[in-house]
């Protein structure tokens, strides 16, 4: 398990500007989308927002809400992949070499209520990150914010998330120097509302999979070797500054709690990821 960072507070008044971290160790699906489901409940009774950071113990396939689940087909790379259906909607998603984050706002917070403000503060956030950890070796590449979402020529939107394109999407573009044309997708987030409080969780893509290995990672295009871990000592506060609030831990001893027993009676049960 990662050791839990310092951070330096932001003075405030207000209670829903005090954040908890949370920086969990690698976990398997059920419990990963369980505890980000458990998050949501509780911030509605407690109105504390959460900020979350998270890896996978093994290649895992998360099919978006909507998702029929014969349809992980499409994708043959990831079939020997575990597969959890998530809280939020989407294209699926194959977690493995990447950092994955969540954000829970309560409904008093003011991105609560602008949630496409919330989804590019966040990105512009990470955008920033990146470029700082990365200004060495990215001086033919520039991160950039999606402006438009990608023409479907077919019936379908892709399988894969990351092979979609939505505005606030974070891409890893070519300079006009470099004479590439090509960008690629390394960032892309998903919400989910109850009662009020808003869910952010976010993929971040670090390496290729080999049950992706149409999609590279950052450390793939950059040749370069960002870990987990240097993103995990930066962005808690970089997000902090983002959303104006002050991080603290404590051991959500409750929130994991809850997130067992969702795990078990939903996530565990593979009904859950074949209801569509």
């Amino acid at each position: 398990m990662v050791e839990p960072i310092t951070t330096q507070a932001i003075e405030t008044d207000d209670q829903s500007s005090v954040c908890r971290l949370l920086i969990d160790p690698p976990a398997d699906g059920a419990w990963n989308m369980a505890v980000d489901e458990a998050l949501l409940i509780e911030t509605a009774q407690t109105e504390t927002p959460t900020l979350r950071l998270y890896q996978w113990q093994s290649p895992t396939l998360s099919l978006g809400y909507f998702q029929r689940h014969e349809d992980r087909i499409q994708h043959s790379s990831s079939l020997a992949a575990e597969v959890v259906r998530r809280w939020s909607g989407g294209g699926a998603i194959l977690h493995d070499r990447e950092l994955t984050y969540s954000i829970v706002l309560p409904a008093a917070h003011p991105f609560a209520r602008d949630t496409q403000t919330l989804y590019r503060t966040v990105h512009q956030a990470i955008i920033g990150l990146l470029e700082r950890l990365l200004s060495s070796v990215a001086t033919e590449w520039q991160f950039k914010s999606c402006v438009q979402s990608a023409p479907v020529e077919q019936t379908a939107e892709p399988f894969l998330c990351f092979q979609r394109r939505s505005p606030g999407d974070v891409l890893l573009r070519p300079t006009k120097q470099s004479g590439n044309s090509l960008d690629y997708k390394i960032l892309g987030s998903a919400q989910r509302r109850r009662r009020g409080v808003v869910l952010q969780h976010g993929s971040l893509l670090l390496n290729r999979s080999l049950m992706a290995p149409d999609l590279p990672g950052i450390n793939d295009l950059l040749q370069s070797s960002l870990s987990p871990a240097e993103i995990i000592e930066s962005m808690p506060q970089a997000l902090a500054i983002a959303l104006g609030v002050s991080l603290h831990q404590d051991a959500a001893t409750a929130c994991y709690e809850r997130a067992a027993a969702i795990a078990a009676n939903r996530y565990r049960d593979s009904s859950w990821s074949r209801r569509r």
